[in-house]
């Protein structure tokens, strides 16, 4: 598995040698480049001042037999550093030495020049490399000037063992900054995760002000934050819920329940629609009943009186239960009447049809007076509308209490789509 110190090693370390190695290359090159231009400029030199000097004498040798001429021309020929030898090339090909190193091996054949010539470095037959340069003299004539180049490859050779030296140096520098920043780093994140655990075990960790990098000790105030942040919202949760423990009551218990018992409902049955929505404050015996059998319905809606919210509730449930089992037992008005003497029922509204004669936009509702109507007008004049839209419409346009169900036959009910239904 990676780790910040390898990471670092594996990139920090190549990355120095990387440029180490360009920059030590680059400058091998020039002083290099540069070392041979001297070297060649030298040997121009030297060649170009001889042919200045010989080129007025026809007799060169004759020439160098006056003492000061022959003085002057070895103090200047001495003074050219590295001198190999200075030749005169006649137009036959042969040459004549006039200075430098007896050495017993000629320059070489060259042709003359039609002006100063430096030529490639290279090696004589022992091995010698040598800079030569050519320069006329006229007549045919021209000199030879070559410079033992044993100089320059002494440079270069120092130049290739400096930049060895800085690619293991920067090698070197790399691999130990790469060492010690990931050593300081992986140590700021080893705290961080000891903070971390200790939060988690609710124990006290060590301080993000002894954190020296700015990242890691900003990670820690922010994991910081975090477990206030959370610990705030479980304290508030708490708080929250022992409040709701404190105001929670009967009547509290009994409307929570209800709305689990007893959901609005969407149902066809019978060929009709049929929508119930509670409205407002929930009377804890409040109930709807619908029951089916044999191509008929009926649907009831009530509000028990009981003791407390509880017995309410619990006299809505029973009622409820015995009018979905019983309704359609015969006469739904005499099944009514029980309910209403048996089960405390002291509001309700209720009405049956059959699939061969359903009923038309019908509106049953439990509310103040006069709510009703105005509640079955709009549901009238929305025929169009499905009962559940209906019902969510009056239940956000009347700020009332009860319940209210919404009765459509299917043929008039438009689908999704927009288009009319048929049932």
């Amino acid at each position: 598995m990676m780790t910040v110190r390898r990471a670092f090693l594996l990139l920090v370390a190549p990355l120095f040698l990387l440029l180490a190695g360009v920059n030590g290359a680059l400058l091998f090159l020039w002083e290099r480049a540069e070392a041979a231009r001297q070297l060649d400029n030298q040997a121009l030199a030297a060649a170009v001042t001889v042919a200045a000097f010989a080129s007025g004498a026809d007799d060169l040798a004759a020439t160098l037999r006056d003492p000061r001429r022959d003085a002057a021309f070895r103090e200047a020929a001495a003074r050219v550093e590295g001198l190999d030898g200075l030749y005169i090339a006649a137009a036959g090909g042969a040459s004549e030495q006039i200075a430098g190193r007896r050495h017993g091996q000629g320059p070489g054949a060259y042709s003359e020049p039609a002006r100063p010539t430096v030529l490639p470095i290279r090696a004589d037959a022992s091995g010698r490399r040598l800079a030569t340069a050519l320069a006329p003299m006229g007549q045919g004539r021209f000199v030879i000037a070559q410079i033992d180049a044993g100089k320059l490859d002494a440079q270069v050779a120092t130049l290739r063992a400096i930049v060895a030296g800085l690619l293991v140096g920067a090698g070197v520098l790399g691999f130990g900054l790469a060492w010690i920043i990931a050593g300081r780093i992986a140590r700021e994140l080893a705290a961080n995760n000891a903070m971390i655990a200790a939060i988690r075990g609710d124990r006290v960790g060590p301080s993000a002000g002894d954190l020296a990098i700015r990242e890691t000790r900003d990670l820690a105030n922010a994991v910081r934050l975090m477990k206030t942040s959370v610990d705030s919202r479980l304290a508030r949760g708490d708080r929250e819920l022992a409040l709701s423990d404190r105001r929670r009551d009967e009547a509290g218990a009994a409307a929570a329940f209800h709305e689990t018992a007893l959901p609005p409902l969407a149902v066809e049955t019978a060929g009709v629609s049929v929508a119930v929505r509670f409205l407002g404050r929930i009377a804890p015996g409040s109930f709807y009943a619908l029951c089916e059998a044999g191509g008929r319905a009926g649907l009831v809606l009530g509000t028990c009186e009981g003791a407390s919210p509880t017995d309410a509730l619990a006299l809505g449930l029973a009622a409820r239960a015995f009018l979905e089992r019983h309704l359609l037992d015969g006469d739904p008005t005499a099944r009514v009447e029980e309910a209403r003497q048996a089960f405390s029922v002291v509001r309700l509204a209720w009405t049956e049809w059959s699939a061969a004669r359903p009923p038309p936009v019908l509106t049953l509702a439990l509310l103040a007076e006069g709510l009703g109507a105005r509640a079955e007008a709009y549901a009238r004049r929305g025929a169009g509308l499905s009962p559940e839209a209906v019902a969510d419409d009056l239940a956000a346009l009347l700020d009332a209490d009860g319940v209210l169900a919404v009765l459509k036959p299917s043929d008039v009910v438009l689908s999704p789509s927009g288009q009319r239904g048929h049932g």
